[in-house]
């Protein structure tokens, strides 16, 4: 941890937190971004590019190389940001794709096959940043995307400025604030919070669920697989994995489905919200119980990503919101707070290098893998069995884990993620 320990968090700020790192998402959240920044582009230009340039960070790049375009027969940034384009509507924020229709296909399609649109990546830019440069009729606009997948901090047109943010993402990001708060005390404010309070992560956690049963019906491998499994031997963990992993399945694929991302991701949203839901819903869990579940997993996947960023060289869902479902689901097996940090301290142990290698459909099975293992290391940590601390990277307790997780990503993986990258681009 950094600084002085904070404790003056409390309900209204959580609650506050919590809201601002949850939105409406469709398709790959970096699919997404590329697709907002060129529609934002486009509308300070006020018409459709002729030419079109999009310039990303190497982990925008990465995480967008082979994820699908929602609704589309597209992969990749180079669609999704002609689609934007087309589209405009930059208002929409991340689920700018919602307006996907043949039309605006048969235009993208238009601009990528004369060769008008060139995606590329910036190395020496180790955060989130995307940059659209739009052209035409002697008209040339800008907007750039930093911190965020939906911060605006620059949008110009003809040189001139039209919209200009240059605070520093950390001073722009309120969930850095929870670096300083112990976890205990966060756990704590969370069992106080009223239930009723907590209704919008049901409401969220219903809305990605919807993604599921889109890929359950499409008749999907994965999916349809985890789902039989379930079917023959039915077990909590089961039904959580079957839905997480058919969510996810159906968002990787490029589905025009929305999901409620957290902390910008759509899969950390999909294993966050789910792995709670379908293991609380087989558990018999009530819905104040469920709510609270939630609200636990929730803060625990943001105050995870205030330390490593939201963009990472590890699998991000194994990390973040798979060890924040390991204290939910302790916290539902009857847990105490021991319980819920042992769980937590066994998931990092054993997931923490899990390596991310870009946004496709492999990220469904490794969701489903880590909803399973999360759900497994929470049970056996009510039983009294887990990780010890200070074993490998494990601090004496979740805090000094967080930290070290934070040390892993930068400076610990940043040759790893060159290396994926290469792997990825060639």
């Amino acid at each position: 941890m950094r600084g002085d320990v904070r404790q003056d968090i409390g309900e209204a700020a959580v609650i506050a937190v919590l809201k601002e790192e949850i939105c409406r998402a469709t398709g790959c959240t970096e699919v997404g971004a590329a697709a907002l920044v060129a529609a934002r582009a486009a509308e300070a230009l006020g018409r459709v590019p002729e030419k079109l340039r999009i310039t990303v960070s190497p982990n925008v790049y990465k995480n967008a190389a082979h994820a699908g375009v929602p609704g589309t027969p597209f992969r990749g940034i180079a669609p999704a940001a002609a689609l934007g384009a087309v589209i405009g509507k930059a208002a929409a924020g991340l689920a700018v794709l919602d307006a996907v229709t043949q039309d605006t296909i048969a235009q993208a399609t238009g601009l990528l096959r004369e060769g008008r649109v060139h995606a590329t990546f910036e190395l020496g830019d180790d955060g989130l940043y995307l940059r659209a440069e739009a052209e035409a009729g002697g008209d040339a606009a800008l907007a750039e995307i930093t911190g965020a997948h939906d911060r605006f901090t620059l949008v110009t047109k003809n040189g001139e400025t039209l919209l200009r943010d240059d605070a520093p993402p950390e001073e722009a990001d309120p969930a850095t604030m929870l670096r300083d708060v112990p976890v205990a005390h966060l756990l704590d404010v969370v069992a106080h919070i009223p239930a009723a309070d907590l209704e919008f992560l049901i409401e969220a956690a219903d809305l990605t669920a919807a993604a599921a049963r889109a890929d359950l019906d499409s008749g999907a491998p994965l999916g349809r697989a985890l789902s039989q499994h379930a079917q023959a031997s039915p077990s909590p963990r089961a039904a959580a994995q079957a839905l997480a992993g058919a969510a996810s399945e159906a968002r990787m694929s490029g589905a025009p489905v929305p999901v409620m991302a957290i902390t910008g991701s759509g899969n950390h949203g999909i294993t966050n919200f789910l792995g709670v839901l379908g293991f609380a819903q087989s558990i018999g869990a009530s819905r104040a119980e469920l709510a609270r579940a939630l609200a636990i997993s929730s803060i625990i996947t943001v105050a995870i990503k205030a330390h490593t960023g939201k963009l990472t060289a590890f699998c991000g869902c194994a990390v973040a919101p798979a060890t924040g479902l390991a204290a939910a689901a302790a916290y539902l097996l009857g847990g105490g707070l021991a319980a819920q940090e042992h769980a937590m301290q066994s998931m990092i142990g054993t997931f923490a290098g899990l390596l991310c290698d870009g946004a496709k459909a492999s990220c469904a099975y490794k969701v489903a893998t880590v909803v399973g293992a999360a759900i497994d290391l929470a049970t056996l940590a009510v039983e009294g069995v887990h990780v010890p601390d200070g074993d490998g990277i494990l601090g004496a307790g979740v805090d000094a884990s967080f930290a070290n997780l934070g040390r892993l990503n930068d400076p610990g993986m940043r040759g790893t993620e060159e290396v994926v990258l290469g792997m990825i681009e060639h």
